[in-house]
């Protein structure tokens, strides 16, 4: 029996270094409490982070205005947009990366479920991503999201990334040496080298480490780049019909819980660097459920799209001046 007894435990010293490492190194940032979640060694589910900074802080500052979308909303943070709003008001940008339709109302959900007030609403939506996903989501969507979003259960929200970390032994080796060393290797996969005060500890804001590049030395960072901001066709292009009667559902449970909270909302079409003008058939449902109003449109052939300096240099996202040029254009 002791015989036994020893081989288990000699046969469980492998796995138990590599849980105390998996604690120690907290690649996912998901063991210790933050103040703020960035992205030093890897790409963090933003969704997931802005969620626990939600949660940690909405007893303590009282949130009660929301910046909804993907990647794309980061362009709008919560400390621009609180200019334009009452004092009284406490902004959070509650983005995820690649969101879609059903995120941002399981997001809203999620704040109407804990009683939180919903005075202002504002959403950013990118018709090449926001409405991409199938109408069948399963729960696998939203592996990467918090258990209280993905609705899966603590343990599995737990498992899901001490698994990837055992599946990927240059993350162990990545994560164990930056603990150590604080510093980046050529080996490095993914590492993007984000400080903690990249991230507004409040307002959850994502200071964009590329507009310090831009501002430094516009003409290398985009010279580098060139070969990216390909040509776009002169005549005016459309998307195709994107919003189906599963999408409507949610685009109407959103306004719902905006109806119930007597919210004041703007939805914002991102002006994307690829020049797609959003569906007519699709814009005219958006003016249906939330009022013309209160529907923003910079997609398409405009002056924001036309120059690509309003961009990063990975074409894909919009500069925070542009966010804050749509701010002031939307409440002047």
């Amino acid at each position: 029996m002791t015989s036994f007894l020893k081989k288990i435990i000699l046969y469980s010293i492998p796995f138990l270094v590599l849980i105390t490492c998996y604690v120690v190194t907290d690649p996912f940032q998901n063991v210790f409490y933050r103040k703020v979640y960035y992205f030093d060694i890897m790409m963090l589910a933003r969704g997931n982070a802005s969620t626990k900074v939600f949660l940690q802080n909405k007893d303590k500052y009282h949130y009660d205005s929301f910046i909804f979308g993907s990647s794309r909303s980061t362009a709008h943070t919560g400390k621009k947009w609180a200019t334009y709003l009452s004092k009284e008001n406490v902004p959070f940008s509650f983005g995820a990366w690649n969101e879609s339709i059903e995120g941002v109302y399981r997001r809203l959900n999620l704040i109407d479920s804990l009683k939180c007030p919903v005075k202002n609403a504002f959403i950013v939506i990118d018709i090449d991503r926001m409405f991409s996903k199938s109408d069948t989501l399963k729960a696998s969507d939203f592996e990467d999201d918090h258990y209280l979003i993905s609705e899966k259960s603590r343990f599995n929200y737990y498992m899901h990334d001490f698994l990837a970390y055992l599946n990927n032994p240059k993350l162990i080796l990545t994560s164990i040496d930056y603990k150590i060393f604080k510093k980046q290797r050529d080996y490095m996969e993914g590492f993007i080298g984000m400080k903690e005060s990249d991230m507004d500890a409040i307002t959850n804001d994502w200071e964009v480490n590329s507009e310090k590049k831009i501002n430094a030395d516009s003409a290398n960072y985009y010279n580098i780049a060139a070969a990216k901001f390909y040509e776009r066709p002169k005549d005016q292009r459309f998307s195709k019909k994107l919003i189906s009667t599963n999408k409507l559902n949610y685009l109407n449970k959103i306004e719902a819980i905006f109806k119930k909270h007597h919210t004041n909302y703007k939805i914002v079409i991102a002006p994307l660097y690829d020049q797609i003008k959003i569906n007519k058939e699709d814009l005219s449902t958006l003016w249906d459920v939330f009022g013309k109003q209160n529907v923003y449109d910079y997609s398409g052939i405009n002056s924001i799209t036309n120059n690509k300096y309003n961009y990063h240099n990975d074409v894909v996202h919009y500069r925070k001046k542009i966010g804050d040029l749509i701010f002031h254009e939307i409440y002047k």
